[in-house]
């Protein structure tokens, strides 16, 4: 049996390091997941406006429900291409009739200043 050609040993490395690297962003995307669950399920969807910021979009999805897209605020940056901030974090909020938030999911979670997920960092805030 002959051993692989060298782009062919070249691709699976790249495979395999993609799917590790895959393997780290979503144990991070669990530990956020976590902190916004614990700061935010079960509490009324304008006290997490009040403090969040207002939502982006919202969508009735009957019964009294509605989903709302949420994107945090990357506060103030320098003008032109050098001041552009991509550190944000995207979650959809789904509300229930009472108006109390009773899921969320994690759309984007850029990386944060401090560690891997701004959300997280976000969240976890006092």
């Amino acid at each position: 049996m002959s051993p692989l050609p060298a782009h062919l040993l070249r691709l699976a490395a790249a495979a395999l390091l993609i799917a590790v690297g895959g393997c780290e962003l979503f144990k991070h995307n669990q530990e956020a997941t976590a902190i916004i669950n614990n700061r935010v399920l079960g509490k009324p969807v304008g006290e997490f406006f009040d403090r969040y910021g207002r939502a982006k979009a919202r969508t009735e999805i009957g019964d009294n429900t509605a989903v709302y897209n949420w994107i945090s605020d990357v506060g103030m940056t320098r003008p032109g291409p050098e001041g552009q901030d991509e550190r944000v974090c995207k979650l959809r909020l789904t509300v229930d009739k009472a108006g109390k938030v009773s899921d969320v999911q994690i759309l984007y979670d850029a990386q944060g200043t401090k560690s891997a997920s701004r959300c997280g960092e976000i969240f976890a805030a006092p």
